[in-house]
């Protein structure tokens, strides 16, 4: 079972447990005051040893239409969501590694994110999903650890009725990624389901109204990648984030973006320092539209090489951002 889950009922047993024992006195029951005490005590180190060692995963609640109350759920709906859900995880992984992805072609990575279905939750018929600890290092299982918890921030951005919620939710998504999350969404309102997702800390339900509003919402993004190459000097450079900041040697704005995984790699292979170098820089510049509003342009540096500062650029001065 999810670790999230088994938390959940050891809240509720512990709760339980203390109410009994605040309704038990030492002085009435000694023994019964004592059993209820040790039960909570134990109860309290399960729960922390569940925080400590939860493994990547989710579990994924279904209602509405494709579940017959407690006896089962539609096996073509149910295999469909899984796997669309797969998908947003797999291509969101892929980018936090190496950047917005290509629209068409395999997806990097996707073999360390296959989960396996540990466990059906009966109810609003559920499936709980986890990857095995054996098939990821620890690296990797942090790295995916904190996907999964984007994943579900998106899903529950994409329906928020706060706008803003909904901005940030779709300003890392790739065209790939909204291609997913189309799919995913109309799934489930084609199908009339709602769905409840519980993953780390998180907890939520999106009924059908709210899976409605987010299968507008998907369907109205749009995204343009183009591949750019600009002269500067990198001014800013902070590796364990992946962030840069470029300024271009025509005087251009300040470029502000993330640094794909291999760029970082390889940098860390020749022991070199980007910071403050002169550079003629492979950019992904992406344009992400939303319906109705002006376009939003995000970069990714995907390599450079390293040129000579021009004639003019060594009388300024260079000023660090980040």
């Amino acid at each position: 079972m999810l670790p999230q889950l088994e938390r959940q009922f050891l809240q509720a047993d512990l709760a339980q447990v203390q109410a009994l024992l605040a309704q038990c006195s030492p002085e009435d029951d000694a023994i019964e005051h004592f059993q209820y005490a040790q039960r909570v005590q134990r109860l309290q180190a399960d729960l922390a040893d569940r925080i400590a060692s939860a493994p990547a995963g989710a579990a994924l609640f279904f209602g509405g239409r494709p579940v017959f109350g407690s006896q089962g759920i539609k096996a073509t709906f149910s295999s469909q969501a899984i796997e669309q859900f797969q998908k947003i995880v797999s291509q969101r992984f892929a980018a936090h590694e190496q950047g917005p992805l290509a629209s068409k072609g395999r997806v990097p990575f996707s073999g360390d994110t296959q989960p396996l279905v540990t466990d059906v939750v009966r109810g609003s018929f559920g499936f709980v999903l986890q990857v095995p600890e054996s098939e990821i290092d620890a690296h990797d299982d942090t790295a995916l650890k904190a996907v999964v918890d984007e994943v579900a921030a998106t899903l529950s951005g994409m329906c928020a009725s706060d706008e803003a919620q909904f901005n940030r939710a779709a300003a890392g998504l790739d065209d790939r990624q909204i291609g997913a999350l189309q799919a995913f969404f109309k799934l489930l309102d084609s199908e009339g389901a709602s769905l409840r997702l519980v993953e780390g800390e998180r907890d939520f339900e999106l009924d059908q109204a709210a899976v409605s509003r987010a299968r507008e919402r998907v369907e109205g993004l749009a995204v343009v990648e183009r591949t750019r190459q600009i002269d500067g000097q990198i001014i800013g450079w902070l590796g364990y984030s992946g962030q840069f900041e470029l300024a271009p040697h025509d005087g251009g704005e300040v470029i502000r973006g993330t640094i794909n995984r291999e760029t970082l790699e390889r940098m860390e292979r020749e022991g070199t320092n980007a910071y403050k170098a002169h550079v003629k820089a492979t950019l992904k510049e992406r344009e992400l539209t939303v319906r109705n509003r002006s376009p939003k342009l995000t970069y990714t540096l995907t390599g450079f090489d390293t040129t000579d500062a021009p004639s003019h650029w060594l009388s300024q001065p260079v000023q660090q951002i980040l």
